[in-house]
């Protein structure tokens, strides 16, 4: 079933709140796992992800009426997703748990020991270095970056979750990709143990 073809339409009078249910539970049968890996892409934890997924399918039950007219029911769900983790995200305002100064030190000792890249690539230190790094990109790149990279979201995808045009999605992909460079490259080139 193509996406233009699919459609979810959930009754909106109480004489079909049955109907409504078993239509909901048959949107969350086909959607949960976009759902679900949409938000913890954006909030990189399970049980917040979780939550998250309920939270949006509870949405899209109050606002039936909108997912109705999606023309792309799969992209109006993941948008709602996506929303839902962003709204979790400010409300808890993340606190960092080790600094990016000290996880690059880690990253550069690891190099100075003579660890080979692979081995460097695949250390917790090095995926904890470039999700702050990632964490330190703007909104708008930040968004396209983690939804390309994380959920494997293809660039029409992408543009129907944030609702811009597909070359603004490409546009901030590789802007995203290129400051994440930058920062990369300019941390790890500092001796270790420099005080800024």
């Amino acid at each position: 079933m193509t996406a233009m073809a699919e459609t979810i339409t959930l009754s909106q009078t109480p004489a079909t709140e049955q109907a409504a249910h078993l239509e909901l539970e048959e949107a969350v049968r086909q959607h949960a796992r976009l759902a679900y890996q949409v938000a913890y892409s954006a909030l990189r934890n399970h049980h917040d992800a979780e939550d998250a997924t309920q939270e949006t399918f509870l949405r899209l039950l109050r606002y039936r009426g909108k997912l109705e007219q999606a023309r792309n029911p799969r992209g109006f769900i993941a948008r709602v997703a996506w929303r839902v983790a962003l709204d979790r995200i400010r409300r808890r305002k993340r606190q960092a748990e080790v600094s990016l100064e000290d996880t690059s030190d880690t990253v550069r000792a690891m190099h100075a020991q003579g660890k080979n890249t692979e081995e460097i690539a695949a250390s917790r230190e090095m995926q904890r270095l470039l999700e702050q790094l990632i964490s330190t990109l703007p909104r708008k790149l930040r968004e396209a970056f983690t939804l390309s990279t994380v959920e494997e979201m293809k660039s029409p995808e992408i543009a129907a979750v944030l609702k811009i045009p597909e070359a603004s999605v490409r546009t901030r992909l590789f802007r995203a990709r290129q400051l994440l460079q930058e920062k990369l490259s300019s941390l790890l080139e500092r001796p270790t143990g420099r005080k800024s």
